[in-house]
């Protein structure tokens, strides 16, 4: 059976992994923090798995696609580009590919999570200020309670990622912690 977390409210919560797909962690858009970053959720997930609902969210794309004009092309559907990296890919959790910066638009995730009966959010992944950004106004306007786990996350351009934390935590009600509490609220929680 299925274990999920729930906090001990009886709100069940699932952590959503955004984009940490090669072009984000060691391609086009990759850095040495972003590959950190990959391997320490890796790390954490190895002592979560099945202790959460995990659900990985991969940015694909289609040839020509509009996004291209704004960042050239990048996670093309059917490369090792748009494929999960390999600190993560070992690791069971729904995947769910998306187009746009925001998670949930025009994807199965909110569904997803709707089906499952998730109301609350942990989220984390590249990039802070852009889609893990957009991911947290996604589920903000759906009405989700929204953790961002900020040292699992990375920016293209890093000097954007604490101003980024602040605009989710300012504008989207999103508590900010670290991977550690995160942890240690999975443990708490556990029957």
């Amino acid at each position: 059976m299925e274990k999920m977390w729930n906090g001990g409210s009886g709100i069940k919560s699932a952590w959503i992994v955004v984009d940490l797909v090669n072009d984000f962690v060691s391609g086009k858009f990759g850095s040495q923090r972003s590959v950190q970053v990959a391997e320490r959720t890796g790390e954490v997930i190895g002592k979560l798995e099945g202790s959460v609902d995990i659900v990985f969210t991969m940015d694909t794309h289609i040839r020509n696609d509009p996004e291209f004009r704004v960042w050239g092309e990048h996670c093309l559907q059917g490369t090792e580009s748009s494929e999960l990296h390999k600190s993560v890919s070992k690791y069971g959790g729904q995947r769910i590919r998306k187009r746009h910066f925001d998670s949930f638009y025009e994807s199965d995730l909110d569904g997803y999570l709707r089906a499952k009966g998730v109301r609350n959010l942990f989220i984390s992944g590249i990039s802070s200020d852009i889609c893990v950004l957009h991911t947290a106004a996604g589920a903000y306007f759906r009405y989700y309670g929204i953790n961002i786990i900020s040292d699992l996350c990375a920016s293209i351009d890093e000097s954007s990622h604490d101003t980024a934390l602040e605009f989710m935590r300012k504008y989207y009600g999103a508590r900010i912690i670290k991977a550690e509490e995160f942890e240690k609220e999975i443990a708490k929680w556990q029957v």
